[in-house]
């Protein structure tokens, strides 16, 4: 089969590898669509751990073609997303953090920029009928984002600031809407993402480029103390210290974006402790992942995927996510 391999940077080689085989308790699937991660575009700036080579790819949906021993063949033609990590649910991090993290099974089964991939057939998780194929590809960032705003104690009629509008801004507004916020903020340089923010539930759009975050705040928060709940998801630390800043005393901040290992937080640590700001971490799907294809069917979608790409045009693809030229772009690597 043809798959594409990170040797660094931004260097990919189209490659002929061995067709993946149904191991026991494994399928194999044909990848119908994998989207282009934030996380990629990171690893191939060098902001996030990873050594080549390496076929990456994580966010990805398709079709069973075979199966292993120990799985029914029944499962043969179904339509599937597929989970990057599988689970022994019965270690101490599944049992006590989440199964995301599991120590004992296979940590990761990454390599979507393929056309067939291996996976445990846990792991391989059948959709519901009125969840198109390519959609479901969205299911792994909208997991990070919901696992990460059920973090949160949202207040009654709460307000809530988002800074980023890719898509993990904007499954993070999604959900922060559907947990409560009632008056929501989004704020996005980018004119096509900002915009597509009011169809994910965003109350007011805020371009930085225009006017100060600062005067939003006053005119919205109660006596312009700051929002209850602020969310990063661009992963910048200098927009973490923007979203606390923006909080009002005993508010929270969430970090969905992933800042560069490493990172130092660039905030007055006197000022976050004596306003008793509380700062909360959410890496990865949580324990949430099997909720969420039923959760994207109640959402507008519509246009959300800005770009289309084969297989070969791989580096392309996430050279157009860097720059911000749309909200998401998808690799089809049978196309």
């Amino acid at each position: 089969m043809k798959a594409m391999t990170w040797h660094g940077g931004a260097h990919f080689t189209l490659d002929d590898v061995p067709d993946p085989d149904p191991t026991p308790g494994f399928v194999v699937v044909k990848v119908d669509t994998t989207g282009i991660c934030g996380t990629d575009v990171h690893i191939t700036q060098g902001l996030f751990p990873q050594e080549p080579p390496k076929i990456l790819g994580h966010e990805g949906s398709g079709t069973i073609v075979a199966v292993g021993e120990g799985v029914s063949s029944e499962r043969i033609g179904q339509r599937v997303v597929m989970n990057h990590t599988s689970h022994c649910y019965e270690c101490w991090t599944c049992q006590n953090w989440n199964v995301s993290r599991c120590e004992v099974a296979d940590a990761s089964t990454n390599g979507f920029y393929a056309e067939y991939v291996a996976l445990d057939s846990r792991a391989a998780l059948e959709l519901p009928e009125d969840l198109d194929i390519e959609t479901a590809a969205l299911t792994e960032p909208a997991s990070c984002c919901l696992s990460g705003v059920e973090m949160l104690d949202i207040p009654y009629r709460a307000t809530g600031l988002v800074i980023g509008a890719g898509i993990m801004g904007l499954f993070t507004a999604a959900f922060l809407k559907s947990h409560g916020v009632e008056t929501l903020v989004v704020s996005e340089p980018v004119t096509v993402r900002r915009e597509m923010a009011k169809q994910f539930g965003a109350d007011i759009l805020h371009d930085p480029n225009d006017i100060p975050l600062s005067e939003v705040i006053a005119d919205i928060t109660d006596q312009g103390k700051g929002f209850d709940v602020t969310a990063e998801a661009v992963g910048k630390p200098e927009l973490v210290a923007t979203c606390i800043n923006s909080t009002k005393p005993r508010g929270q901040t969430l970090m969905i974006g992933v800042c560069p290992e490493g990172s130092p937080l660039p905030v007055d640590l006197y000022d976050m402790h004596f306003r008793e700001i509380k700062l909360v971490g959410a890496f990865g799907r949580g324990n949430v992942f099997h909720r969420v294809p039923t959760e994207l069917t109640k959402l507008n979608l519509k246009n959300v995927i800005s770009g289309r790409y084969p297989l070969t045009d791989l580096p392309e693809a996430i050279t157009a996510s860097a720059e911000g030229l749309g909200v998401k772009f998808a690799i089809k690597p049978n196309d």
